[in-house]
């Protein structure tokens, strides 16, 4: 079960850039300067600076830390365009969802999603838990178009993705998850893609009822494999600015990186350059 711990007092905080765009996300609260400097040290980048937007109202681990953030999906000046509107950061759960998925969790997560097996064996449960997954599909969907709205906002992830693109960007779901992929009490869920932003979807939402189904089931998996949602004692090196010496781990690697050659992507990214193709001719 997760926690509410209040945030530590940290040290001085770098100059790191940072959006000035709100966030709107449900149950979240502004980033402090001093998140910032836990962000880079959690995940060893200082890029994602410019686009955290937000916290998780609701909790921080057991040492007072984020283990998630808000991003913004258009940050200013970056050049990129985030498709996923939630990070899991915290190292201890980045770490353990990693070795969830390697160990075919994401293959478990879409089979407990598909539609009930003839015998009926688990219906209700599936029902449940597909809708919740619709549901937060739909929620991921309404905040990203909410926040980039602005004339300014679509012009320029036009000029990026292409009209197309821009709509399909705009409308994805948790961790860009294409629409029309969501899924309903009538169908399959579809690939669930990434655990990472299904339980930091639950960070976010998770006390919402059945909101935040999916996550949940992430998590509960995780506490069976014996790991505390909140952190262990000796955790804090790995997001604690103030840490030093030779016993800091090293940050968890990007997984991001690593699905660049999926199928989807190569097709996006087909797309993004016959649309350019056709607007130079």
């Amino acid at each position: 079960m997760l926690m509410m711990v209040p945030p530590l007092a940290m040290c001085p905080s770098s100059s790191w850039g940072q959006s000035a765009r709100p966030t709107g996300f449900p149950n979240s609260v502004p980033v402090l300067p001093a998140d910032l400097d836990v962000l880079v040290r959690q995940t060893g980048q200082a890029a994602p600076t410019r686009a955290a937007i937000g916290l998780p109202s609701t909790c921080r681990c057991r040492h007072g830390f984020p283990q998630a953030f808000a991003l913004d999906p258009l940050p200013a000046g970056s050049g990129r365009a985030n498709s996923g509107l939630l990070k899991l950061t915290c190292p201890h759960l980045v770490n353990a969802v990693d070795d969830l998925e390697d160990d075919g969790g994401i293959v478990t997560f879409n089979e407990r999603l598909a539609v009930c097996p003839p015998d009926g064996v688990g219906d209700e449960e599936r029902r449940r838990l597909r809708n919740s997954a619709a549901e937060a599909h739909t929620v991921h969907a309404s905040m990203r178009r909410d926040m980039l709205s602005s004339n300014d906002d679509l012009e320029a992830l036009c000029s990026k993705l292409g009209e197309r693109g821009a709509e399909a960007f705009l409308g994805s779901g948790v961790a860009g998850a294409a629409e029309g992929t969501f899924g309903s009490d009538d169908g399959v869920a579809g690939d669930v893609k990434c655990l990472h932003a299904w339980l930091a979807d639950y960070l976010f939402r998770g006390l919402e009822g059945d909101s935040a189904l999916l996550g949940s089931a992430v998590g509960a998996e995780l506490e069976m494999r014996g790991i505390d949602l909140n952190g262990t004692a000796a955790c804090n090196a790995a997001c604690d600015p103030c840490f030093k010496g030779s016993n800091v781990p090293p940050p968890p690697k990007p997984r991001n990186k690593q699905r660049l050659r999926t199928g989807k992507e190569i097709a996006r990214r087909r797309r993004r350059r016959e649309e350019e193709k056709a607007r130079n001719m």
